[in-house]
């Protein structure tokens, strides 16, 4: 991995922190419709290596990239019904390991093993990161929103019935469930993993649904119960807010990522919130060893920005090429 530039952080005076941000410097994989994996440097939006992937292994990509996850030394790509499981020192290929459906994301409840989610079949598939080899696939019913990983367990969000199901890797069984708002979309661990946030979609963008606003759900893992669940806005076209991503933050917020900006919720008083930026936001990451968040923004070029303090303040912002399907922070 290309060594990076680390942002220095000082603890100012007051509740904020004070960052450094003289000569900040990132890489960046992108993945193009080409298909190409490229390797991009800021400032300056530069194209560092045209295609990793072809470069390391001498031939293009099968299909393009949908996403991308960076886990210890291994990356891994989603394509339509596989993932390439690359080294990601060097970008050879480790592994193409072909799915019953095509990837969405993936869990890691330990370093052995990702539990890959598949969304509209309702399944999860096993990876065995020791031999980087398809295990098995287990169906868990419904539309699988998003999947957290706690100890042994997963979080699974369940858009259909609106639940959350609690999937126990030693048994491979659902042990508990819990009921939460309409269509529970992104999920995402507290500080110290005790506390869950959960965002449900609600009507979001679909007109022939009942008008229900987003909301954010507030959840206790042991025992597992539903402290608190609060509508994300209380404007008059809240219902109609599309939401696509959310983060938590060590200094207790949640921010959620929608077609109508960034909201920021205070944790610790379990309802404040705050429209911090007005940005059409497609996906965010939150980078905790560089306090930065990064924003792909919808629209025609789509935008990265780079940004960082509790405000989300804009370090950078630069266009980005059309076709671009994935993206993903190096840290």
């Amino acid at each position: 991995m290309l060594p990076l530039l680390f942002i220095a952080l000082c603890i100012g005076c007051g509740s904020e922190p004070f960052y450094d941000l003289t000569s900040p410097s990132w890489y960046l994989l992108l993945a193009t419709d080409t298909p190409e994996l490229q390797l991009r440097h800021e400032p300056g939006n530069s194209v560092v290596v045209s295609d990793l992937y072809a470069q390391a292994n001498g031939s293009p990509l099968p299909a393009p990239v949908q996403d991308m996850e960076l886990f210890r030394n291994t990356l891994f790509l989603f394509l339509p019904k596989s993932v390439e499981l690359l080294d990601a020192n060097s970008y050879k290929r480790r592994a193409r390991l072909h799915l019953p459906a095509s990837p969405d994301g993936i869990a890691f409840p330990n370093a052995t093993s990702g539990y890959i989610w598949h969304r509209s079949a309702g399944m999860l598939s096993l990876i065995d990161l020791l031999t980087d080899e398809y295990v098995r696939t287990f169906s868990i019913g419904g539309q699988i929103g998003a999947v957290a990983a706690s100890d042994a367990m997963l979080y699974i969000t369940e858009e259909k019935s609106s639940y959350l199901l609690v999937f126990d890797t030693r048994t491979w069984q659902v042990q508990d469930s819990l009921p939460l708002p309409p269509r529970p979309r992104f999920i995402a661990l507290r500080e110290g993993a005790q506390e869950l946030v959960v965002a449900s979609i609600g009507s979001g963008d679909d007109s022939a649904a009942t008008l229900r606003a987003p909301r954010l759900s507030l959840i206790r893992l042991r025992p597992l119960r539903l402290v608190k669940s609060i509508p994300l806005s209380t404007s008059a076209d809240s219902a109609r807010i599309r939401l696509t991503g959310l983060v938590t933050t060590p200094d207790d917020f949640a921010y959620v990522g929608t077609s109508a900006g960034l909201f920021r919720v205070d944790l610790r008083s379990q309802g404040s919130i705050r429209l911090v930026q007005q940005w059409n936001i497609r996906n965010l990451w939150y980078l905790p060893n560089r306090g930065e968040f990064w924003f792909l923004t919808a629209g025609t070029p789509q935008q990265l920005i780079i940004a960082a303090g509790s405000r989300a303040e804009p370090i950078l912002s630069t266009s980005l090429p059309s076709g671009t399907t994935a993206l993903l922070p190096l840290p």
